[in-house]
């Protein structure tokens, strides 16, 4: 009977280890290496200050339903270098938005038309101000309306100068670009 207790621990060791590395064996598996998702639409360009960059998004959406030619555009571009992507340092993005109550020309010009319109570069590296506002000072859109639908182009040519609580500061920026949007 002693002999027999003596070997329990021994069996009950053996077994606890089968059963953990049965579960070490069973309860892992290898996942693919991550690949980090570039966001790019091909839908556009944009000029800002000298620099080329493609647009990761753009939207245009008909905000009124009860009028079909209203319009609100939103685009994005990644203001990061590629190795600052690959690096995956913190986003800095660079939005612009803007709207119509009702596309009635096909040509607007901000200095003579009020527009509602906000460019917005946004880092969020920057602790200091992660967020600057920007407006034209000068420039035009043009619009080419998708009537009844599909794409619908967008040029523009700015003049951008920084807003702060209400007042141009600083001095002009070029911005410039085109994108296409598909209108449902």
């Amino acid at each position: 009977m002693i002999a027999n207790l003596k070997s329990i621990p021994t069996t009950f060791f053996v077994l606890a280890l089968l059963v953990f590395a049965g579960t070490l064996s069973t309860g892992c598996y290898k996942t693919p290496d991550f690949i980090n998702p570039v966001y790019n639409c091909d839908c556009g360009t944009v000029t800002f200050n000298g620099t080329d960059y493609a647009l990761k998004m753009a939207e245009i959406v008909v905000p009124d339903s009860l009028e079909p030619l209203s319009r609100s555009y939103h685009i994005v571009a990644d203001l990061r270098t590629a190795e600052a992507i690959e690096a995956h340092a913190p986003a800095h993005d660079l939005t612009f938005q803007f709207s119509f109550d009702v596309l009635d020309d096909v040509a607007y010009y901000l200095q003579q038309e009020d527009v509602d319109h906000l460019v917005q570069v946004i880092d969020q590296g920057d602790e200091l101000l992660p967020v600057r506002d920007y407006k034209s000072a000068d420039g035009s859109i043009v619009i080419s309306p998708a009537y009844s639908g599909g794409p619908e182009e967008v040029t523009f040519n700015l003049t951008l100068r920084e807003w702060v609580d209400s007042t141009f500061v600083g001095t002009p920026l070029g911005f410039a670009g085109s994108f296409t949007g598909n209108i449902d």
